[in-house]
Order: structure tokens, then sequence, then C-alpha cells
């Protein structure tokens, strides 16, 4: 009788913790659209995300939790499995007691979905947007610590993990004291490759003290043009901007072999970032002159013509977005190994 060669079945997807996934705000302008468009249908949940997002080579998807019932969650875990995809959430950070019973709530149907990993922001808006003095940011910031604290609980008694991103609100520095204060492995951080720019870092800076506590990621590349208010700053398709993706994601890796790479390609106008202005620094009037003069300088010599969406009518705006997204899985797959 002879041999019979076994071979083992290919595993799916799921387990392919490096292949790129796609963060619901790179659909910004489909997700939810009124726009009635045949090219470019509006994603209605995240049901439809994740068919698009699986058709078009995409590993997963991180989206918001908000909202769902447990019909949905029953309906996203068996298509996630069927799929061989992952999921992440996005959810809300609890700003006081009272909403604690509904954070938890999301978090066991998330779990519930087979969701590991949410991800969230402390403040929400931009820090030298929503805050005018020292004494707020201080305020902030003795509070997020403390709801923190209590959110960590319930983690920890359903084992999920939560993801706090730098968000234009955090440093780098200040988000990694948060980190240590904790010291939970049920709270890490979403490492934004490009957000922290905003706030006068490096992001090689923002990765150096960041990366120890990397639970997840949006991946992004950006580019930055001078202005007189201080310079813009642009999301762009992956290998199109002054990001060192292969440095960060490298990084993120050895810190973290399980870690989840989310790309966010927001297609929208680039964002002021008004560095010149007194306005901006009643919040971060600890930032060293050096690190405003690194900046600038480093703007300056890497300025360039950021894309800009002002006159597209809604079709077009959708057909370049729907592009970005294209461009970066492309990019990914031949440079970065995602």
């Amino acid at each position: 009788m002879g041999l019979v060669a076994l071979t083992m079945p290919e595993l799916p997807a799921f387990f392919d913790k490096t292949k790129l996934g796609i963060v619901v705000h790179s659909y910004g302008k489909r997700w939810h659209s009124s726009h009635q468009s045949n090219n470019y249908p509006g994603f209605i949940d995240a049901s439809e995300l994740l068919r698009h997002c699986h058709d078009i080579g995409a590993g997963g998807i991180q989206v918001g939790v908000n909202g769902w019932t447990e019909d949905f969650t029953k309906k996203i875990r068996a298509q996630r499995e069927r799929l061989g995809m992952y999921l992440e959430g996005s959810i809300g950070m609890p700003k006081k007691e009272a909403d604690l019973a509904d954070f938890e709530k999301q978090v066991i149907l998330a779990k519930e979905a087979g969701i590991k990993i949410l991800r969230t922001v402390s403040l929400g808006p931009r820090r030298y947007e929503a805050l005018h003095s020292q004494e707020a940011f201080l305020t902030f910031q003795k509070q997020a610590t403390n709801m923190l604290g209590k959110t960590e609980r319930l983690l920890r008694k359903h084992k999920v993990k939560l993801a706090i991103e730098n968000h234009k609100d955090w440093r780098a520095n200040e988000l990694a004291q948060l980190m240590k204060g904790i010291s939970s492995e049920w709270v890490g951080v979403t490492l934004d490759f490009g957000n922290s720019i905003a706030l006068m870092e490096q992001p090689e800076h923002t990765l150096q003290l960041l990366a120890p506590y990397v639970f997840s990621t949006h991946v992004k590349d950006m580019a930055v043009t001078p202005h007189s208010e201080g310079f813009q700053l642009s999301e762009v398709p992956l290998g199109e901007g002054l990001i060192d993706l292969k440095k960060i994601i490298n990084t993120c890796k050895e810190h973290n072999p399980s870690i989840t790479f989310n790309l966010e390609m927001i297609t929208r106008n680039p964002l002021l970032i008004p560095c010149l202005t007194p306005a901006y620094w009643t919040t971060l009037g600890q930032v060293p002159a050096s690190e405003l003069a690194e900046m600038l300088t480093w703007v300056n010599s890497n300025g360039s013509i950021l894309p800009s969406v002002n006159s597209l009518g809604p079709e077009a705006l959708l057909a370049i977005e729907e592009k970005n997204v294209l461009t970066s899985l492309a990019y990914s797959n031949k440079n970065l190994n995602l």
C-alpha cells in the first residue's frame, strides 16, 4: 500500500495579523453616505464595510461598535469568521461615572463579535482647539486618568484590551506616563503614525516613547507645507509622504508580534497647524523651543503641494477616496510586507 501525501489546510487570513486592515475613517466619505452612487455605494454598517474590504484584499477592519445589537453582533462575528478577517472595535471613553454601564455593554458586545482590541481617544477634538489654558489641560488630564482607572477594571473583568490613540491630544511623553501609571496588560496604545506631528513631535520620537505600549496602529503617510501661521499637514497615499513606514512597522512588530496594522488614509483638505499663533501654545508651554525649531526646519525642507478636495463633487470625491485606499494597499503589499 503506497503512502498518501497529506497536506495541511491553509490557515485563513484571520491568523495573518500583519495583513493590512482598514480604519473606517479611510472611508469617511462613503460611510453612511447620502449620495446615490452606483460605483461607490455608501456603507450603512460594519458588515458592508467588512465585505468591501475583503473584496479589495484587506486583512480586517477597525470600526465603531456603538449602537450594535446582539443580533448584529452575531451577524458580524459569523461574517468575520467566514471571510477569515480580523475585527477591531472603536469605542468612546466614558466621561463620567454614569457612562460606565453603557461602556461595559459595548465591551461585552464587542467581545461577543470576536473583538479583542478596542481603540479609543481620550479627548476627541484637537488639544490646541478644544483647550484654552494650562488649567483646562490639567483638569482634562486628571479626569481622563481617573476614568481610565475605572474602565480598566471593566476591561480586566471581560478580558478585552483598550488602545488609546495619540489623537492630537496627548504628547507622547504624557501618554507614556499614563501607560506607566495604569500599568495594565489591558490598556495600551493605538499608535497613529502621523498625528503627533501636530504637537511638534517627529514621528521617530513618538515611536520611541510609545512603541513599548502599542496594541494597534493607524498606518498613514504624511506631507507638509509651510503656512504663515505655522504649517499645513495632510494624509497622502502610502509611499508618497515623509513617514519612515518600514521603520515604524518593524519597531511595532518587535514590541508586539501580534499587532495589527490598520490603514487610516483620510481623504480631506490639509489641516492647519497654527504653531506660530499664541492660542496654540496655551496648553503646550512646556514644549522646548528647540522642538518647534526642529519641526519648522523639517517642514521648510520638505514642503510640497498638498492635495485639496474642495472643488470636487460627491462622485469625484468618492472616486478619489477609493483610489487613495487602493493605492495605499498596493504600496503596502509591494513594499511593506503587509
